[in-house]
């Protein structure tokens, strides 16, 4: 049987508990989540040039300043520590723990991240956000080991709903990417929790983006390289091509 853990930023001081919503299968294969980031809450931030503790959470402009940001951080460390891996941070004489579920980057409580970490973390955030911020409990696949499915996920969650990848740390512009996956272009927004996915589908209001902002890519079955029940790889507009990418798939068999 799962077992699930909720990955939660709790204020042990002065605050209350933030919870994001980030229920997290430990079962072995920890990437089934729940997702509500909304967005904007995503940030450029060098942290990933920095090891992830407490102090240098605090230090880092914009990573708790508010409760969004909060729940962002919280979000990062989910996607990058292991379930038994936590970081206290003191932000205006109050404490707050962040907790590890998923484990793409365990190693960052003691060294800065690799390239390929950072990609894999930021992928995996991009992956868990949300425009209207509805939690939506996703399937997060992968070719990292630790996004490795179990056989009640893979026969579970077959709809195919989009992939990211990219980098949410630097500055520099459109760096975070998405495509739209097979069962998204086939039947829309007509099935299961497709409605209430909007980041890796086309904006008709803002071409050459998705609804929340990141750089759209196109169709992912176009542009990606297809492993097994993901994608390895996607080039984007411009050509250039990212490794690091992380497919979600939803609940249900699209029809």
């Amino acid at each position: 049987m799962s077992t699930k853990i909720s990955v939660v930023c709790v204020a042990v001081a002065l605050a209350g508990c933030i919870d994001p919503g980030t229920d997290v299968e430990v079962d072995g294969a920890p990437k089934i989540a729940s997702n509500g980031l909304v967005p904007t809450a995503i940030h450029p931030n060098n942290l990933n040039t920095k090891v992830l503790t407490g102090p240098n959470i605090a230090s880092t402009g914009g990573m708790e300043d508010t409760t969004a940001h909060q729940i962002f951080t919280s979000y990062l460390v989910a996607c990058a520590l292991g379930p038994n891996q936590c970081v206290t941070s003191k932000y205006l004489n109050v404490n707050y723990t962040y907790c590890g579920a998923i484990n793409l980057a365990p190693a960052w409580t003691t060294r800065v991240l690799s390239l390929a970490e950072t990609r894999e973390v930021s992928a995996c955030v991009l992956a868990r956000a949300n425009l209207t911020g509805t939690a939506i409990t996703i399937s997060i696949r992968g070719d990292n080991v630790n996004l490795s499915t179990t056989p009640d996920e893979a026969s579970n969650y077959n709809v195919e709903e989009a992939a990211f990848y990219g980098d949410i740390f630097t500055t520099t512009a459109d760096a975070k990417h998405a495509c739209n996956g097979v069962d998204q272009v086939r039947v829309g927004d007509t099935y299961g929790d497709l409605p209430y996915r909007q980041c890796g589908q086309p904006d008709p209001n803002n071409p050459g983006y998705s609804p929340c902002g990141f750089a759209f890519d196109g169709n992912c079955a176009d542009i990606c390289v297809v492993n097994g029940d993901h994608y390895s790889s996607c080039t984007d507009a411009g050509g250039a091509n990212h490794g690091n990418v992380e497919t979600v798939r939803l609940y249900g068999t699209a029809p």
